[in-house]
């Protein structure tokens, strides 16, 4: 599709990665805000963002980076698509899906009381289906918010998923009458359902957009790996990377005999013989535990690019000591009683449903730090939602999270930390291709 424009376009998203690659701050920011998401059990892995900090998140990213006019004239030329423009240009291989005709439209609606729900389009692939919808409003909205949305096939039964988001809540100061955003799902298994049809609530109407993928499913690619590294004395052994449309899954087994917890690979990337490089996912789901040891880490997709070389790299993992990876407090004292070395978190304080703790440092850390939360009797304890207050001039961001009945809860409590502030380092180049 648009023979003549290939070269062009070859040249903008190498220019686009360089961009990325430069903006490190940047990227762990928009990450951070993703998985700063609150949980919901009740539908399994169901993700939605903190508002305050991700609107501001993407304030920041789409005023920093600028989409080359040259691939904006190129994308309108498709129908309806100069409409994604904004919801594309963090992502190299839902870029390239839609230069390779690999974007469906559908353009099925309904409309309720002056509000209008429009699913213009998809990319599907083996394990995973992007939407991307428009809602229309007659009058000006300052702020949009889906409460629910769920995908179920034409018999009504709710179609069963590993992961799923569906975007930012909609915010603008001067009001507006048009918000654009995407809805993904990630399967656990082989995704097969092609009529399917999507219920979504707002603004207390419930709109059911029935529709049908007709397109065809590109297959995976896998390449195996099995190599085994080690940083700092810790080893990791790489399995295969298999690559979809829409993204990338490297396998990851840590060795468990390993002195150090692994919290997140950094700076995991696929790179080419031409140095053209593919990161790690910047405004969805990272990374997929399958076990302690044994995680998927998830890469934006080169699926359309065909490259004589590739190659898995990564210089960066956030560890900490196996024995001092958790904090560990009382909350009728409010007093931190274990927290790994160098006193970073400090100022606790606990009220009637939040446990909140200042974390020190001397650069802006943007992450969320706990994932599960363990009472003194050993039980696993529900978090309703996490926060991340931004880093403040006096060198700390205030972080914590929301557990109901937190005060019946016997103590200690062990927060069990899924980021931090502390890292080995190595210099990993594997060819995989």
């Amino acid at each position: 599709m648009f023979s003549n424009e290939e070269e062009k376009l070859m040249k903008y998203n190498q220019n686009l990665e360089q961009l990325a690659l430069n903006e490190d701050k940047l990227n762990e920011a928009i990450e951070a805000g993703f998985r700063k998401a609150q949980f919901d059990k009740k539908k399994r892995k169901k993700w939605w963002l903190n508002a305050a900090v991700v609107a501001a998140l993407f304030f920041i990213f789409f005023t920093s980076i600028r989409v080359s006019p040259a691939f904006a004239n190129y994308i309108a030329e498709i129908p309806g698509m100069e409409k994604i423009v904004e919801l594309i240009r963090h992502d190299k291989g839902i870029m390239t899906a839609i230069e390779h005709d690999y974007y469906e439209p559908i353009e099925v609606s309904e409309k309720k009381n002056g509000m209008e729900v429009v699913i213009d389009g998809a990319i599907v692939d083996e394990h995973g289906l992007v939407l991307f919808y428009t809602i229309n409003s007659e009058k000006k909205q300052t702020e949009i918010m889906m409460e629910n949305v769920v995908l179920k096939n034409m018999k009504g039964e709710e179609v069963k998923y590993g992961s799923h988001s569906f975007g930012t809540p909609h915010y603008s100061e001067k009001g507006e009458k048009t918000f654009n955003g995407t809805i993904e799902y990630f399967f656990e298994n082989p995704f097969a359902e092609r009529e399917l049809q999507l219920e979504i609530e707002l603004k207390g109407d419930t709109y059911n957009l029935p529709f049908t993928l007709k397109g065809e499913i590109k297959a995976k690619k896998t390449y195996a790996i099995n190599q085994t590294v080690t940083i700092e004395g810790q080893k990791i052994h790489l399995v295969e990377a298999t690559v979809y449309p829409l993204r990338v899954g490297v396998h990851v087994k840590l060795d468990p005999n390993n002195t150090k917890k692994l919290l997140e690979f950094e700076d995991l990337r696929l790179v080419d013989g031409n140095g053209e490089t593919w990161s790690k996912i910047k405004n969805g789901i990272t990374k997929n535990v399958l076990s302690g040891d044994e995680w998927l880490i998830y890469l934006q997709s080169n699926y359309f690019k065909e490259p004589e070389e590739l190659y898995l790299a990564f210089n960066k993992i956030q560890a900490l000591d196996k024995e001092d990876s958790s904090l560990v407090i009382d909350t009728e004292k409010e007093e931190i009683i274990e927290q790994p070395k160098g006193n970073k978190l400090r100022d606790l304080t606990v009220s009637t449903n939040e446990i909140r703790v200042n974390l020190y440092t001397e650069k802006e850390f943007p992450y969320g730090l706990f994932n599960e939360v363990v009472n003194g009797e050993g039980k696993k304890i529900d978090i309703d939602s996490s926060f991340w207050s931004g880093y403040r001039d006096e060198g700390y961001a205030a972080i914590g999270v929301q557990i109901p009945h937190l005060k019946s809860q016997p103590n200690p409590l062990t927060l069990e930390l899924s980021f931090f502030p502390e890292w080995i380092y190595g210099e990993e180049k594997i060819r995989i291709k």
